[in-house]
């Protein structure tokens, strides 16, 4: 029979053993637990590394004199109407440059900009609502006395002039700019799997259409001119190329449905990138982010994404496009085809849009040849805007 001093011996030992055990496994859940963590923030580094991010702190234009000004006091001190949005609501302007273009620097200078489109997300409502510009719209450019389209303010000094153009021409405050060419923008394309887009046969075999934008963006790139040529319409799958093939037609019909069509692809490419799995969404933005070029600060896109992201599997997806119908003339004026947009008319439709509240605002000048602001609807409802 063993004595109780015995018996008491091996049960601290059991204790002790156990206890290391213990130990063990909880220094090697913690160490696993810091090296995920660890590997988490050297991933998220890694994202934003890829991203090309443009900082200033002053921004200088070339005015119509030729003499370099800081860009603000080229601004009117109430462009933009102060609305309360409770830090819930922020807008984005996103750029799309013509990667035909030779001429643009790393600053986004030296030619026009294909695509003007403001994203607002509202975090609390977990909504994406855009707005998109047609590139033919006359416009007031800060440092020139005269309009000129809305597609040349890049031209004048790079993505900051023109979101200060649309800042002052909408009466609605920006968050901050990005902008991708298109040839980056078929790579994010191709990054998700491609998009899936509703292509007519006008769309698809007219001059101008996908297939012939297709065969000049195969030209620029050293390919084929039929690679990857589109036989099919309906509801198809489209790869990188034959989507920004796809969102470039506009000769077949008009600047207006280009718009729509840059708006089908971008959901899409939503759709396409939220149904990845986690492996999938990781390898998916090392491209895309390696595309873009922001002014937006890391901080502020961690904070942005901190609110949003938990509610972007189910937020919805509104669009609305600009000018609104029967409050702009278009036409050849001059020698040259332009929209000549009564804006004053147009701003309470975008402040209802983004805001859910309209303000009063000073008026934005008036752009020649524009209908008169008496003779543009008043009372259009915001749900038959939307496309």
């Amino acid at each position: 029979m063993r004595s109780s001093h015995s018996d008491n011996g091996g049960s601290t030992r059991k204790k002790g053993k156990a206890g290391r055990i213990i130990l063990t496994i909880v220094s090697i859940i913690l160490g696993l637990s810091i090296g995920v963590v660890g590997f988490l923030v050297w991933y998220k580094n890694y994202l934003f590394s890829k991203i090309t991010f443009v900082t200033q702190s002053e921004v200088t234009v070339t005015n119509e004199e030729g003499v370099t000004v800081n860009l603000e006091d080229l601004r009117p001190s109430t462009s933009v109407p102060p609305i309360d949005t409770a830090d819930e609501i922020h807008n984005f302007l996103l750029i799309g440059i013509d990667s035909r273009s030779r001429n643009y620097n790393d600053a986004g200078t030296g030619g026009l900009s294909d695509v003007t489109m403001i994203m607002s997300v509202n975090t609390t409502q977990s909504t994406i609502k855009l707005v998109s510009i047609a590139r033919d719209c006359y416009v007031h450019v800060p440092g020139y006395s005269y309009a000129m389209k809305i597609n040349a303010a890049m031209s004048r000094g790079g993505p900051d002039v023109l979101c200060a153009t649309v800042e002052d021409t909408l009466r609605i405050s920006i968050d901050g700019w990005a902008y991708v060419n298109f040839y980056h923008m078929a790579e994010i394309i191709d990054a998700v799997g491609g998009v899936y887009c509703d292509v007519s046969s006008t769309e698809l075999y007219s001059e101008g259409g996908l297939n012939w934008n297709l065969a000049e963006v195969n030209n620029l790139m050293g390919l084929p001119a039929s690679q990857d040529a589109v036989s099919n319409t309906g509801y198809i799958w489209l790869n990188g190329r034959q989507a920004v093939a796809y969102a470039r037609i506009r000769k077949v019909d008009s600047d207006y449905k280009r718009s729509e069509r840059q708006v089908e692809v971008l959901r899409s490419l939503m759709d396409q990138f939220m149904s990845l799995s986690a492996i999938g969404k990781a390898s998916a933005m090392d491209d895309i982010l390696s595309a873009i070029t922001t002014n937006i600060s890391q901080e502020q896109i961690e904070n942005y994404a901190t609110q949003f992201l938990p509610s972007l599997p189910n937020a919805t997806i509104e669009y609305m496009q600009l000018p609104i119908q029967g409050c702009f003339n278009s036409g050849m004026f001059g020698d040259e085809w332009s929209i000549r947009p009564n804006w004053n008319a147009m701003i309470p439709y975008v402040q209802e849009f983004f805001y859910g509240e309209t303000t009063d605002f000073d008026p934005v000048p008036d752009i020649s040849s524009s209908p008169a602001l008496s003779s543009c609807p008043t009372d259009l409802d915001i749900e038959e805007l939307l496309k």
